[in-house]
């Protein structure tokens, strides 16, 4: 069970690191080559990139899915078997409401993020600048 937990955090820090990598990749590309493009690829840039998110928000919910059933059988467990140590501290990590905290920042930092590249896209002509 505890070898599921750490599994699960490997994938939810895989996850955070693409996402990252992505954001820091359009950013670049919007100061290269967006800026300077047609409305029409700024269109179909930001498309890729609202399906890309929407692909990364799916393993996000996903992931939160198996999250809370891992939580629950940690739950099971703990009434009946017993937990160790490790056992105890993820459940009273999921119980302090850690796991939730920061479920809901990425959520709002996804958004936040989604909405600046939005206006970063269709009106960096205006606030990007040739240093």
């Amino acid at each position: 069970m505890i070898t599921q937990m750490v599994e699960y955090q490997n994938i939810l820090l895989m996850g955070v690191s693409v996402f990252f990598t992505i954001i820091s990749a359009y950013l670049v590309a919007i100061w290269a080559f967006l800026r300077r493009a047609s409305l029409n690829m700024r269109a179909f840039s930001f498309f890729f990139l609202s399906l890309v998110i929407a692909f990364l928000g799916r393993l996000g919910y996903g992931s939160a899915l198996i999250h809370d059933g891992l939580v629950e059988t940690l739950r099971q467990i703990a009434q009946t078997d017993g937990l160790s140590p490790a056992g105890l501290a993820a459940l009273g990590n999921a119980a302090s409401g850690a796991n939730a905290m920061i479920q809901n920042s990425m959520f709002i930092a996804i958004i936040v993020v989604y909405i600046a590249l939005f206006f970063l896209t269709f009106f960096a002509r205006t606030t990007l600048k040739d240093a």
